[in-house]
């Protein structure tokens, strides 16, 4: 029963934290026009209870794995290509089309016409089609044999593109072709500029940065609305008694300041060699959270909200750091490509990727390694 409620709570708290981060991104990414096809509390699962929105096509839901959270930004994946203007343009003049020919009408390979077309699905510019007579479902690993377009109005908007309105003369249904009045390319840019892809440096730089941000405020506000309504039990001057502290509003936004600058000098002496391991001695993994949330709330509301506000603050520094694949390396990404000029290819950014998921795998064994030392060995 105890390690049920460490997993439960700890759980609970992550789950809360990333669900609020991901919701960062999926508003900014609204602000700025970007489509945004799932926000989830949950990783991706094909059980899921979700409901989609008929504003922004959004599905909005929950999985079983409640591990975390996720938001699909259109645009965000994918690889730039030549064909992509003509592979779009042969979907939307069949409406429904096999990859198998349209790899013939572009006369490429299958492999590459999946790439293409799974590239624009990750726009929201087509649909894949999943065919029941075939064993196709909706969730299936791999992608189906076809695709087809989405509904348009008469602006060619689609249901994920803020202001569609399919009531008017000259939308067109899902599957149905539609040929727009514009060439391949200008159609193709068309769609482009409603993705991540096709936003502004200012705009991706800020959806990368709204995730981390939302996980700050939400904890200095967590910690200065708790030591105002409730307070909290200081030590006095002998060190014998403690006392109950209330500060005023001013005072209290002064304190989670204070505690957002030590946070964040914690996390960038992570990145410092000299200071590295110094660091990971005094880290804690998910265990450790899970252990600490169970305790705290089994202590007082009080000392939960505060953890709660502490581990928001870590995962909000911590993702800004300049390693991909974290929001913050991402935003390293971004800044490269626009010193240099041009995109840094796929192939780069996957070698940093691996990278820096390698320098996390090293965090996180030596984190959980002082959790095991800390709460099971004791």
């Amino acid at each position: 029963m105890s390690v049920l409620m460490v997993a439960f709570w700890g759980l609970l708290v992550l789950s809360l934290l990333v669900f609020i981060h991901e919701g960062g991104h999926y508003l900014a990414a609204r602000v700025f026009g970007m489509r945004v096809t799932e926000f989830f509390l949950g990783l991706p699962s094909r059980l899921r209870l979700s409901h989609k929105s008929k504003t922004y096509g959004t599905e909005v839901g929950v999985t079983p794995i409640l591990l975390g959270g996720y938001t699909r930004i259109c645009g965000m994946e994918g690889e730039q290509d030549e064909l992509l203007a003509p592979a779009l343009a042969c979907v939307q003049r069949h409406g429904r089309v096999r990859v198998a020919d349209l790899a013939t009408e572009l006369g490429c390979d299958e492999d590459r016409a999946y790439s293409l077309v799974a590239t624009l699905a990750d726009w929201g510019s087509i649909a894949p089609l999943y065919d029941p007579a075939l064993g196709e479902q909706v969730g299936q690993a791999d992608w189906p044999a076809s695709f087809q377009t989405l509904a348009r109005d008469d602006q060619l908007l689609n249901e994920y593109d803020r202001g569609h309105d399919f009531s008017r003369a000259g939308s067109t249904a899902q599957g149905e072709p539609r040929v727009p009045d514009m060439s391949p390319s200008e159609f193709l840019e068309h769609e482009r500029s409603h993705t991540y892809l096709g936003g502004s440096f200012v705009a991706r730089v800020v959806t990368l940065m709204a995730g981390p941000f939302v996980n700050i405020v939400f904890s200095a506000l967590l910690i200065t609305a708790t030591l105002c309504i409730f307070g909290m039990e200081v030590m006095t001057g002998n060190g014998s008694e403690t006392v109950l502290w209330r500060p005023d509003v001013l005072t209290a936004l002064k304190f989670s300041w204070d505690y957002a600058v030590t946070v964040a000098t914690f996390a960038l002496r992570l990145i410092m060699p000299q200071h590295t391991l110094e660091v990971l001695e005094s880290s804690s993994s998910v265990v450790g959270i899970s252990v600490m949330a169970s305790e705290a709330a089994k202590t007082s509301p009080i000392d939960l909200a505060l953890l709660v506000a502490s581990v928001s603050m870590s995962l909000g520094f911590m993702n800004l750091l300049p390693i991909p694949p974290l929001d913050g390396g991402k935003i390293l990404i971004e800044v490269i490509q626009l010193v240099t000029g041009r995109p840094l290819s796929m192939r780069a950014q996957s070698i940093v990727s691996y990278v820096g998921l390698a320098f996390f795998l090293f965090v996180f064994v030596v984190a959980l390694r002082n959790d095991i030392v800390r709460f099971v060995l004791g």
